[in-house]
């Protein structure tokens, strides 16, 4: 087949990649003139794994890239659809990229005898496609959905820095169609690029706009449990949260259910509050992703008292990882960055370490934040060290340099010999040694006893 692809950032060019590796021939576009002369002179950018490894098996002549979307729509079958569609100030999903992309292959298809099919890939509010998109494609082609003109919608369920991982071995692969038509040859297309079996579903776009966004939202519910469990862990004696999700994991599934650090990055955090706000504007009750997003910001307090608990004014913080993430340099909605704008607030200097992040973090914070060449570099500059994500070159550092130094492991992913190592080592999540009824008298008092007459 002949596929297009509008838009060509981290998702479309990894999209690209596993098309071209499935055997068709793909024409990307972007509006960057300097990535389409990259692109178009061999010249593959990108942090995800797999995505040159594609291009360069891939036989010559399979892709090209351009910054024409109609001459792109003409020698096509099928669009996908992968622009951006930022958070607005109201918490919603604007369509200001979304909405000209798709005029502009509407006009295109004036001139285009044939049939062809556009599928939204970009995450959009429910109701976006069938109140807004379609309306917009009809109106510029002058043709009807089933007339010449197919659309689905159909999200990818992707994280950064696996991208290529969540195209070709899914969990699922969810397709909203406008038509029977449509979604067969969406299906399709997922079935000549996926290695291995996979559920489908199938629905409208409405529905599936629902599912794509209550998905992010239900792993974020999932993880604020998980972090409350590990706040109340790191207060009981003795316990333990990795038992305790050990255990409950048996009934509630493994995924996404580990306690540690606030959830960041660049679509759970949005994709909260945007459901919320969806959820609002049809008047229904939005307690529940609403106090997902409170409690994020509350657990995010919480631990930043742990660290002001064990640190004194004038104290270097040390940050282990700076990322949302291991293996990207993404740093949105970073917790990292949230403590190293906080920590100097309450006194504190911050010294950071990431392998892949730092230089984008050099370009936000500037000198108001020191940045360590080594981990080891970090540890030894700072009274008290932060682990802020499971780093996997944490394995081959030499944690003698943390002699003098705190270590609070907010995921519990430190080796036994950075335990051994540092002057003190505290996990979140594992609370102090001493036995529970002296602790429960002093922390509750005469209270426990009214909880439980």
């Amino acid at each position: 087949m002949t596929i297009s692809i509008v838009g060509l950032g981290k998702v479309g060019l990894s999209l690209a990649s596993c098309l071209v590796a499935g055997g068709h021939r793909v024409v990307g576009v972007d509006i960057d003139e300097r990535l389409v002369a990259a692109l178009n002179a061999g010249d593959v950018d990108t942090p995800e794994p797999g995505v040159r490894e594609r291009f360069a098996q891939a036989s010559a002549g399979v892709f090209k890239a351009t910054s024409d979307i109609a001459a792109a729509v003409c020698e096509t079958e099928l669009t996908f659809v992968v622009v951006p569609t930022p958070s607005n100030s109201l918490g919603g999903f604007s369509l200001r990229y979304v909405l000209p992309v798709c005029e502009t292959v509407g006009q295109a298809l004036r001139a285009k005898p044939s049939r062809h099919t556009i599928a939204i890939v970009s995450t959009m509010l429910p109701a976006s496609s069938e109140a807004i998109v379609v309306p917009c494609l009809e109106r510029a082609s002058g043709r009807k959905i089933g007339d010449g003109l197919g659309y689905c919608y159909n999200p990818s369920f992707i994280a950064l820095g696996e991208v290529v991982k969540g195209i070709v071995a899914p969990d699922y692969v969810l397709i909203g169609e406008s038509d029977k038509t449509s979604g067969d040859l969406v299906l399709g297309v997922h079935k000549s690029i996926v290695t291995s079996n996979f559920p489908i579903a199938r629905m409208s776009p409405t529905e599936a706009e629902i599912t794509k966004i209550a998905s992010n939202t239900h792993e974020t519910m999932r993880v604020s449990f998980a972090n409350m469990l590990m706040s109340i862990c790191s207060e009981v004696p003795g316990a333990d949260v990795d038992r305790i999700t050990e255990a409950l994991a048996h009934r509630m599934g493994k995924r996404f259910f580990k306690g540690a650090l606030p959830y960041g990055g660049p679509c759970w955090p949005r994709d909260n509050v945007a459901f919320t706000a969806f959820i609002d504007a049809i008047r229904s009750p939005s307690t529940l992703p609403r106090a997902v997003d409170t409690f994020n910001s509350d657990h995010a307090r919480y631990v930043l008292r742990k660290i002001l608990t064990v640190s004194s004014v004038g104290d270097t913080i040390g940050l282990l990882g700076l990322a949302y993430k291991p293996g990207t340099p993404v740093t949105d909605r970073a917790f990292a960055l949230d403590l190293a704008a906080w920590l100097p607030q309450e006194g504190r200097k911050v010294v950071g370490w990431d392998p892949l992040a730092a230089d984008e973090v050099r370009r936000m914070f500037g000198d108001r934040l020191g940045y360590a060449d080594t981990a080891e570099a970090c540890l030894s500059a700072s009274a008290v060290t932060v682990v802020t994500i499971p780093l996997p070159e944490f394995e081959s550092v030499d944690w003698s340099a943390a002699a003098r130094t705190t270590i609070i492991d907010g995921w519990r992913c430190l080796p036994r010999a950075a335990m051994e190592a540092c002057a003190k080592y505290v996990a979140l999540g594992r609370g102090p040694a001493g036995a529970v009824a002296p602790w429960i008298s002093r922390t509750v008092g005469d209270y426990f006893d009214l909880l439980t007459s």
